[in-house]
């Protein structure tokens, strides 16, 4: 044989395997990272409603995504709000409590058997992600899995609040109008 002909035939495996459907989840055009936290069932049941009411063209997978970036204009808009002081949180937040309060959110529930999950977040929200847990650890201990449960509980509040269920918007238009909303 000569090499000419195991080209040719590489090249033809290579078009037949590019062909057959993979198995698992669709490739992204950016791929994404798991974050593991611990959820319970009924915030597991939530996200699967909250689904629901996002405009055509999103998925569930979207969701963590769109929890982060409303987690993270809300803290920098609180930021901007106390910018000329030296914090990051104004005075009467004491704990995550309060937080949960500043912004109407119900208090969540203390569940007695959270598992572990992994949620799908791309790149930048991950980035995202570590800075705003970040500064709830360090200014009232908050873990990943507390800070994850406070994004979901806002992203419940913005997606009960507004009409997005008969606009049909990406992922980045929908990150451009939750900027525009809060910041």
């Amino acid at each position: 044989m000569s090499s000419k002909e195991n080209k040719k035939r590489a090249s033809t495996l290579a078009a037949l395997l590019k062909e057959k459907p993979r198995r698992g989840r669709p490739p992204r055009a950016v791929s994404r990272q798991n974050v593991y936290v611990t959820l319970s069932d009924e915030q597991k049941e939530r996200m699967k409603r909250l689904a629901d009411c996002l405009p055509e063209g999103l998925s569930r997978a979207d969701l963590p995504d769109l929890a982060i970036t409303i987690l993270s204009a809300r803290l920098e808009a609180l930021h901007r709000a106390v910018s000329d002081r030296n914090r990051e949180i104004p005075e009467g937040i004491t704990d995550l409590e309060s937080l949960y309060l500043l912004w109407d959110l119900s208090l969540p529930a203390q569940n007695s058997d959270p598992r572990w999950t992994s949620i799908r977040v791309s790149p930048q929200q991950t980035i995202e992600f570590g800075r705003v847990q970040g500064t709830l650890n360090a200014v009232f201990g908050a873990n990943r899995s507390e800070t994850f449960q406070l994004a979901l509980a806002l992203l419940t509040q913005f997606l009960e609040d507004s009409t997005l269920k008969s606009t049909s918007a990406s992922l980045e238009d929908l990150r451009k109008r939750i900027a525009s909303i809060y910041l």
